[in-house]
């Protein structure tokens, strides 16, 4: 094993991050460009966390690395997005590697598999406005969804990655079934999506379990504060060194946000359409979907602390500063 992982540190995509523990980049071919799986090395052969999107370029590069000779023991999924499990249930039947995914990430995988996320979403984009939009779905989502777990965890479990033992941390905002991962002893964490270093990564609604997911980011944010992470590895881009202020960073960066929208609808009543144009320009809310998918989480957390109020006005939510 100690001759493979050598073999690795060859490969211009794997970066070593401590003797344990390997970060492999994965190209995506839309959103961030590149994903980060984390190969965690164990006596019964490696653990994978997350592998990336369903593509030929993954699947070679996956392939090109067990050719070396490294068996993979299992598969551990952060969250259920495309670009973290896409390769899940190819590596399942393909090469008979177990996945494991949370319960709540279960549930996600089984929604999708009755293939009304894209209509939740269109209708969720109407209801604020926008009567102009098509999701990204892939023509690989029927199939990457169609599978059954060979393993469930729950918050506060433990669950061995490689021959260590981490602690399964429930934070979602950025998806329903985010999970980090928390050694206590090497203060190591697996952040996942919820913090990247150079970007705040986008808080979804993606279906009715949905309710207010930017106040559960930012809870999330409390969770993962009290404990001690010296390196936190995330979903995309860096490893983070200071978790703690890239998480000041980000709540700013919302407050900010918050505070242009209620300035916004100082005068009248306005849509999240409406108000993400005048902030991050017109057009751009529906070129970028993320903009628009901001907007309408932070209306709906701002309500929730009673700062704008909501009323349906010809069948679309506009929203208006509470007096």
């Amino acid at each position: 094993m100690n001759k493979c992982l050598e073999l690795l540190n060859q490969l211009p995509m794997v970066k070593k991050i401590t003797e344990d523990i390997y970060l492999l980049s994965i190209p995506v071919p839309f959103g961030m460009v590149q994903a980060n799986c984390y190969l965690m090395r164990g006596t019964n052969g490696i653990t994978v966390i997350d592998t990336g999107v369903y593509s030929k370029e993954g699947m070679d590069i996956w392939n090109r690395i067990m050719g070396m000779g490294i068996a993979i023991e299992k598969v551990v999924l952060t969250h259920y997005h495309i670009d973290h499990l896409g390769l899940a249930r190819w590596f399942q039947e393909k090469h008979g590697v177990p996945v494991f995914i949370s319960s709540v990430g279960n549930r996600e995988i089984k929604r999708r598999q009755k293939k009304g996320y894209a209509d939740y979403v269109i209708s969720l984009f109407k209801q604020h406005g926008c009567k102009d939009f098509s999701p990204l779905v892939t023509e690989y989502d029927s199939y990457i969804y169609d599978f059954e777990p060979d393993g469930i965890f729950e918050d506060g479990q433990s669950v061995r990655l490689g021959d260590e033992i981490y602690e399964a941390l429930w934070t979602p905002g950025h998806s329903a079934d985010h999970f980090c991962f928390y050694h206590p002893v090497q203060q190591i964490m697996i952040v996942g999506d919820l913090v990247l270093d150079k970007i705040a990564p986008i808080v979804l609604i993606e279906s009715h379990h949905d309710v207010n997911p930017l106040r559960e980011y930012f809870i999330s944010f409390e969770k993962v504060a009290k404990h001690s992470v010296s390196i936190a590895l995330p979903g995309h881009g860096n490893v983070i060194e200071n978790v703690y202020k890239r998480m000041e960073e980000i709540r700013l960066g919302h407050r900010h946000r918050l505070e242009e929208m209620t300035a916004a609808i100082k005068d009248e009543a306005k849509t999240s359409l409406t108000v993400s144009e005048e902030i991050y320009g017109k057009g751009k809310a529906l070129k970028s979907s993320t903009h628009l998918m901001a907007t309408i989480t932070r209306f709906i957390y701002l309500e929730s602390i009673g700062k704008v109020k909501s009323q349906i006005i010809d069948g679309a939510l506009f929203y208006s500063l509470v007096e």
